[in-house]
């Protein structure tokens, strides 16, 4: 199923299009082409906006091969193309674009966003780690502090001259 606004066409016009009544299921439910589209697993905003961009001939198919998959009574699906011819009438010729400020530009795609879970674990990674390298000590401190009258010396182990005389 393609993944869409939900609300990018909540005002284009395929509204009485989508919940115009299809016919009544077995079961005595009533159908609608949006029930239709979504139990064939597809966007029904998107796909009416699609049909909407073909001939009047193709978008008769269009809707006359969804109905046929629906569990209607056989009346019904015989019916199938003539309640097809019926409904595109209500859609309109053409669903307008959206918005050329919400488009975006060709050739250019939208960053994948991470689900809030993953992003929220990213980040409590990412704190354990600062907090953890702020804790450690630092390498240019010595631990271990020596007292010793041998004062200092070099890494060959003789003894060196102190810069600073001892206080006595």
């Amino acid at each position: 199923m393609s993944q869409s606004n939900a609300f990018a066409f909540k005002n284009s016009g395929l509204n009485d299009f989508l919940f115009a009544e299809v016919g009544t299921e077995q079961n005595g439910s009533p159908l609608t082409v949006l029930s239709i589209l979504a139990r064939l697993g597809q966007d029904p905003w998107a796909e009416a906006a699609r049909w909407s961009k073909l001939p009047k001939a193709a978008r008769i198919d269009c809707l006359a091969n969804s109905i046929a998959q629906m569990p209607l009574s056989p009346g019904a699906l015989n019916q199938a193309r003539a309640t097809a011819a019926r409904l595109v009438l209500l859609m309109p010729s053409q669903v307008p674009a959206q918005p050329a400020a919400a488009a975006p530009a060709a050739g250019f795609k939208l960053p994948f966003v991470l689900p809030r879970w993953l992003l929220a674990i990213v980040l409590a990674g990412l704190a354990f780690a600062v907090a953890t390298i702020a804790m450690r000590p630092s390498p240019q401190a010595d631990p271990v502090v020596s007292f010793s009258d041998h004062g200092p010396r070099q890494i060959d182990g003789s003894k060196t001259q102190d810069p600073l005389p001892a206080i006595k």
